[in-house]
């Protein structure tokens, strides 16, 4: 039994595949054991590298960040709204989950 993992030109994990279960495996790919799949599953890790080893980077970019923490800021901006319309913590965390 091999596993692969399939990436992209950037070395960012794409999927797992085991030469056991899946007849046909993608490319670009990397041959690792079942310490470096286990490792990275583990560890959340998302790049794997030429020799099989594994790490977690960063894939977002500055514009999903910047919308993500916008919507965060919208949250909070509407959770300070209805707290000044007078409802408690409790009634604002049912009506919005915060």
């Amino acid at each position: 039994m091999t596993k692969y993992a399939h990436i992209n030109s950037e070395n960012i994990l794409q999927g797992w595949y085991d030469s056991e279960i899946h007849t046909t495996i993608p490319t670009p790919n990397i041959e690792v054991t079942d310490e470096q799949w286990q490792n990275a599953l583990n560890n959340i890790h998302n790049k794997i590298n030429a020799d099989g080893s594994s790490e977690f980077v960063d894939t977002e970019t500055a514009e999903q960040k910047a919308e993500v923490q916008n919507r965060i800021n919208k949250k909070a901006s509407g959770k300070q709204k209805l707290l000044d319309l007078g409802l408690t913590e409790e009634e604002v965390k049912a009506l919005i989950g915060v």
